[in-house]
């Protein structure tokens, strides 16, 4: 004669077989996050020459096998370029992406210009806040008065001082101190393109006089619209004849 299961047993028997459902479900969990990890890989089939973007990848959990060799920091992707056919669940290496031609310095300077080390500049200027095609102008402050040397000067980089001789601690690169500006570290210089003609006026500068650069709004660089900083002229030249002698001189206006 079969027995009777009473409400708490067939309770029991049901808490039983979901306790052990759910210790399957957490182990498996536990197995997978063990053997796999967040991996970033392409969401959809990309041609050769395609250039990746945010909405061409997607992150899901691969086994850790398959992650040897390939880039999962997404930054390093933004922007790269495909050199072979990628299929859709499918990891990038860096093989899989063309490498970007190095140009020699000389391309970057425009046409028309030349390339100028800029060694005696102005103090307490935010060096660290230009960038790659700044434009200025630069005026000399002398003992026979101010003269603007070169106009329209283009920004190419910025050589910064030697890293400074590892210290007790064996430290071989010292970086410069947060909240220090550039210009305070010695032997900063600005490699700039230039005008032919304006080559030997900046070699002209000394290292007494007082340079200021002055540099220009990229708004009105936008607009094609560039201010002049030349001081109105405030005298005209008079030829003042005496007999056979004649002279020039200036007359305030």
């Amino acid at each position: 004669m079969k027995a009777k299961l009473t409400g708490s047993a067939t309770g029991a028997m049901i808490l039983f077989a979901a306790s052990g459902m759910l210790a399957s479900v957490l182990g498996l969990r536990q197995f997978d996050k063990l053997t796999t990890e967040p991996a970033w890989i392409v969401s959809s089939n990309l041609q050769l020459g395609q250039v990746i973007t945010s909405g061409l990848l997607k992150q899901v959990r691969i086994d850790l096998d398959n992650l040897v060799g390939t880039i999962q920091n997404p930054r390093r992707l933004m922007g790269q370029t495909l050199k072979v056919n990628k299929s859709a669940g499918s990891t990038i290496s860096p093989s899989d992406l063309k490498v970007k031609e190095k140009k020699s310095l000389s391309h970057a300077i425009p046409p028309g210009r030349v390339l100028y080390t800029l060694e005696h500049i102005q103090k307490g200027m935010p060096y660290e806040q230009l960038s790659d095609g700044d434009r200025f102008d630069v005026v000399v402050r002398a003992r026979n008065g101010v003269r603007t040397v070169a106009r329209d000067v283009q920004l190419i980089g910025i050589n910064h001082p030697a890293a400074r001789k590892a210290d007790n601690s064996g430290l071989k690169n010292m970086l410069m101190p947060k909240g220090k500006q550039a210009g305070n570290q010695p032997g900063l210089s600005l490699v700039v393109a230039v005008r032919p003609s304006d080559v030997y006026p900046l070699t002209s500068i000394r290292a007494s006089d007082a340079v200021a650069m002055i540099f220009h709004s990229a708004h009105d660089m936008a607009k094609g619209t560039q201010y002049s900083i030349d001081p109105k002229q405030r005298f005209r030249n008079v030829e003042m004849v005496a007999g056979v002698h004649r002279t020039r001189v200036q007359v305030i206006n």
